[in-house]
């Protein structure tokens, strides 16, 4: 889309104007103006006609919000307090030195991890890891209605048979779905999206239900709820562990930047590169 139309339908043209090298006017704030030009970078060619008009026009809002504002701190603020060169240059100087750290840290950070040592942490902060989410090990099959021997079928997956497990996932590869990774954690909810589960209460489906068959359509599942546990309870390890380690390697990131600065600190002293006086 034209960006210039999208600017033309925010305002009529009696609102804007021209100025010579400056081009349209689409807002003006006590003497201060707001060009078209300034809002031509807020929208793409793909951006469509609503979404460029409702973007264009909320940014506008703002710069005259903005300048309201600016306004009334002219008015009522005292030249000291409206003097913020030294605010500015601390967060700048801020902003420099946590780059420049967070860059050289980067560079000499391990992110590797033992097993153990995410162990421990897990043991010692068990109250930090709780889970918002029911979480099972499951596994189920979905194949077609039409199998022969369904029932013989089902009835050797209800009490474990595991020599049948093959032959159910070549059924599901051919009509259907499966999963089998039954010793992996997943959240109940992402299992949900997969198999037509009708439940108002996932605890006490959960607490009720083991073994499963369902029927949905040309096809059935069958369904073996291996393990759960029920969210406000503690995580497992295993799915907390990648969580552990993002955490760890912050703390580790964090030490060696104050190492870091340390260091080029005390160099600079045995340079005499700096001093106090």
């Amino acid at each position: 889309m034209n960006k210039i139309l999208v600017i033309f339908l925010l305002f009529s043209v009696s609102v804007a104007c021209n100025e010579p090298n400056k081009g349209v006017v689409v807002a003006e704030a006590y003497g201060n103006k707001l060009y078209e030009d300034e809002l031509l970078s807020l929208v793409s060619e793909n951006t469509s006609k609503e979404d460029s008009v409702f973007i264009t026009k909320e940014y506008i809002n703002v710069w005259l919000r903005q300048q309201v504002l600016l306004h009334q701190a002219e008015q009522l603020l005292s030249l000291e307090e409206k003097d913020k060169s030294k605010q500015l240059k601390e967060y700048e100087t801020d902003l420099l030195t946590y780059g420049v750290l967070n860059k050289l840290a980067l560079t000499e950070l391990d992110t590797s991890f033992i097993e153990s040592e995410l162990e421990a942490y897990y043991e010692e902060n068990t109250t930090d890891f709780e889970l918002s989410q029911n979480i099972i090990k499951i596994r189920f099959y979905k194949i077609s209605n039409e199998v022969q021997d369904i029932d013989l079928l089902w009835s050797s997956f209800k009490y474990g048979d595991k020599t049948i497990f093959p032959k159910l996932k070549y059924l599901s590869e051919e009509d259907g779905n499966y999963y089998t990774n039954d010793s992996t954690w997943v959240y109940f909810d992402d299992i949900l999206k997969e198999i037509p589960i009708n439940t108002y209460n996932q605890e006490h489906f959960l607490n009720n239900n083991k073994n499963i068959r369902l029927k949905d359509g040309e096809y059935v599942y069958f369904i073996k709820i291996v393990d759960f546990k029920i969210r406000s309870t503690t995580s497992p390890f295993s799915l907390e562990k990648e969580n552990i380690k993002q955490i760890l390697l912050m703390k580790r990131q964090q030490e060696l930047i104050k190492s870091i600065e340390t260091k080029l600190v005390d160099e600079a002293y045995s340079k005499k590169e700096i001093n106090v006086f």
